[in-house]
């Protein structure tokens, strides 16, 4: 018996103290819960953030191989007028190809790309064949380059 109480008195301070403990506890549970339900959602939502960047980094070229952007970036528009042709089985569509020069950020504005890529071309007479209007084949000699393996 601890300062004079009764084996009851004791017991039912140590009853208290139990329930007190077993209170406080749930509480951390329930904290600790919230917390868990809070970090899956913010990690779900940074996982889909990631996802999303990932995709916007890779262009697809008329729904075939995807082109990385940041590889594109580096690239004068001729090199990245290759790629894109070369991951579309030899062909440039040029209305394709300003839309992807434009959304990884070759390009600022449509004027602008059209004329670039149209010098491009011109000034690539080597490397492109003209099919018909606004759709240019590679040739071999520009096939044979590895610029658009990268």
């Amino acid at each position: 018996m601890v300062n004079g109480a009764t084996w009851e008195e004791e017991t039912l301070a140590r009853l208290r103290n139990a329930q007190k403990d077993l209170k406080n506890l749930e509480e951390q549970r329930k904290q600790a819960e919230q917390r868990i339900a809070y970090l899956t959602q913010y990690t779900e939502a940074l996982e889909k953030v990631l996802e999303l960047e990932q995709q916007g980094r890779a262009v697809k070229v008329n729904g075939e191989q995807a082109v990385d952007s940041e590889s594109l970036r580096k690239k004068s528009v001729r090199e990245a007028l290759i790629e894109i042709a070369g991951r579309n089985n030899g062909l440039l569509v040029v209305q394709d190809a300003l839309r992807i020069l434009l959304r990884v950020g070759v390009l600022q504005n449509q004027d602008q790309g059209r004329n670039a890529i149209y010098s491009a071309l011109h000034y690539a007479k080597s490397d492109f064949q003209r099919e018909r209007p606004g759709v240019y084949r590679l040739t071999d000699r520009a096939q044979a380059q590895p610029t658009f393996l990268s």
